[in-house]
C-alpha cells in the first residue's frame, strides 16, 4: 500500500488502479484528479475513476471481491433506474482514504474508454477520461462545483477542445445538458 495516512486518496487510487489492471478492467481517472490534470487545481478527500466491465468477463461483484482480498473494504451501491450511475464501488482503506469507482455511468459514450489519455502520476502510469468527456460527465452531474470545473476546464482547454467530439458526447447526456454546455462556452475567456 503506498498510502501512509489519510489524506492520501491518490496513493489508494494508485493502489486500485493497479488491481484493476491486473484483472484486465478498463480504467481511468475521474472527477477532481482528473480536473486537476486539465489544469484546474482542486482538493478532494476521496477520489474517483470510471471503470468498463463490458467485454472483460467481470462484474461489479467481481470487483467488489477482489478489493476485499486486497485487504479494502468495498461496499458496492447500485443505482435506481433514474440515478446517473448505475453502480459505484466504494473502496476504503485502514487509514479513512477512499475511492469511488463508478460503473456504468448513464449516457457516457462507450468509445469514451478509447479516447482516455495515457500520463504519469506520483511515479506510476495512469490514464485520464479525456477532456470532452470529463466536461460532458461534469455537466450531467450539473452540481454547483461540476459547473465551476467545467468553467475552468474551459477556460483552460478551450482552444485543444474537439468542438464537435464535445457536442456528440454532451448531446448523449440530454439536450439539457447541451444546452448547459452551449451557455458556458459562450462565456468570454478569464484574459479577454
Amino acid at each position: 500500500m503506498r498510502a501512509t495516512g489519510p489524506g492520501q486518496p491518490a496513493l489508494l487510487l494508485l493502489d486500485i488502479l493497479d488491481i484493476l489492471q491486473e484483472l484486465g478492467v478498463p480504467s481511468a481517472i475521474v472527477g477532481a484528479l482528473a480536473v486537476s490534470y486539465y489544469g484546474v487545481p482542486r482538493s478532494t478527500v476521496d477520489a474517483d475513476a470510471a471503470i468498463w466491465l463490458q467485454g472483460t468477463g467481470k462484474n461489479a461483484t467481481d470487483i467488489q471481491g477482489a478489493m476485499v482480498d486486497a485487504g479494502y473494504e468495498a461496499t458496492l451501491r447500485r443505482g435506481e433506474s433514474d440515478d446517473p450511475i448505475s453502480a459505484v464501488l466504494i473502496i476504503e482503506d485502514s487509514l479513512g482514504n477512499a475511492v469511488d469507482l463508478l460503473i456504468g455511468v448513464r449516457g457516457m459514450d462507450p468509445n469514451a474508454v478509447e479516447r482516455c489519455l495515457t500520463t504519469s502520476m506520483l511515479n506510476s502510469i495512469v490514464r485520464v477520461i479525456g477532456a470532452e468527456d470529463l466536461i460532458a460527465m461534469k455537466l450531467f452531474a450539473g452540481g454547483p462545483q461540476d459547473v465551476m470545473d467545467v468553467r475552468g476546464i474551459l477556460q483552460v482547454w478551450r482552444e485543444r477542445l474537439d468542438r464537435n467530439l464535445l457536442k456528440k458526447v454532451t448531446r448523449l447526456y440530454g439536450a439539457d445538458v447541451l444546452e448547459t454546455l452551449k451557455t458556458l462556452d459562450k462565456e468570454p475567456p478569464l484574459d479577454g
